[in-house]
């Protein structure tokens, strides 16, 4: 999730009606189609699934994997930097994360756009290097990079000047293109739509941030949401092209204003946005199966995100698939 600090500041207080109408793509612009044990849904589609994640050990983020039973395996050990925001090529040959400095706030160990580098290595967490060192491109942040669906470019976010805005690099991050347009507002959270040709992401329409997409090369925004009371954030496609899975804080009134958070999706066949689930946790950062039936997701109750959890599409069959009382589980990206 790229922050905002003026989100925290500005949230709308209250939750609005979760079937708002949201506005259409005309027809020329149509999209492509702790028990670590769980019982698996869908007669155990998910049973070859591999969770990459980062969780705090000792003081410092750092990125591990593991099964759905909880057999972990160490990729990347820093003792000396956090590492956090791990995506899986879509190979699964190359990880991608970022690498901030230790002794910052709590606050900012794993969302330190200002002091992020961009590294890559082998998915078994060898061969390390660093792509992007904000000096390369005189950018003052970055964060939230993806890959295209084929593997070949990269889009993410950064700062340049006053606003934030949205790149694409070629594999190895090199060759970078401004294609958001609007220079006067933020953008964030970039990823792709499956056929490669469309980016999604959210944008600030007035004080709301709100799911937008268009075209790979910047032409032909589209605002998908309009939520008066959400912030929606981390917008990420399902693999058969229907709908998008996205958070919302929906209200900061909770956990000294750290607030609630929904899963919510936007259907491109209703126009319409719906709960995915909504209660009393911050649910973040979903991710879809490559069969489009479930999502995994964040799971924090005030505060630290502790567990890794998944659902249907439909906000069924909620199960906790890792938890540790001692440590947390951040995000998690999935290898099938």
């Amino acid at each position: 999730m790229l922050k905002v600090t003026f989100i925290l500041i500005f949230g709308i207080l209250t939750s609005c009606n979760s079937d708002d109408k949201a506005i259409s793509l005309d027809d020329n612009t149509s999209i492509p189609n702790e028990d670590n044990s769980p019982n698996l849904p869908n007669g155990g589609s998910d049973e070859n699934i591999e969770l990459f994640y980062y969780s705090k050990r000792n003081g410092v983020n750092n990125i591990y994997k593991s099964d759905l039973n909880g057999n972990e395996t160490s990729i990347i050990v820093d003792s000396n930097n956090h590492d956090w925001w791990i995506r899986v090529s879509p190979n699964k040959q190359t990880i991608l994360w970022y690498k901030s400095p230790l002794n910052v706030s709590s606050d900012n160990e794993f969302n330190n756009y200002e002091q992020a580098a961009l590294w890559m290595a082998n998915l078994d967490g060898s061969n390390p290097r660093k792509v992007i060192d904000l000096d390369d491109y005189k950018w003052s942040a970055q964060g939230v990079a993806d890959w295209s669906p084929d593997g070949t470019e990269l889009v993410m976010a950064a700062k340049e000047q006053n606003n934030w805005g949205i790149y694409i690099t070629d594999q190895n991050g090199q060759n970078p293109v401004r294609i958001s347009q609007d220079t006067n507002v933020d953008y964030a959270d970039p990823s792709w739509s499956p056929d490669g040709q469309k980016i999604v992401f959210s944008k600030f329409v007035g004080l709301n941030l709100e799911v937008h997409v268009m075209n790979m090369d910047g032409t032909d925004e589209i605002q998908l949401t309009n939520d008066d009371a959400f912030q929606n954030y981390d917008p990420y496609w399902s693999p058969d092209g229907k709908e998008i899975a996205f958070e919302s804080k929906w209200t900061i009134l909770d956990c000294f204003l750290l607030g609630k958070w929904a899963i919510r999706k936007y259907n491109f066949d209703t126009q319409q946005t719906t709960d995915v689930i909504k209660d009393d946790n911050r649910n973040g950062l979903a991710r879809w199966t490559n069969n489009s039936e479930n999502i995994y997701f964040s799971i924090s109750v005030c505060g630290d995100f502790a567990r890794i959890g998944r659902i249907n599409r439909d906000g069924g069959d909620v199960e906790i698939i890792l938890e540790d009382s001692t440590f947390p589980y951040y995000d998690c990206d999935l290898v099938e």
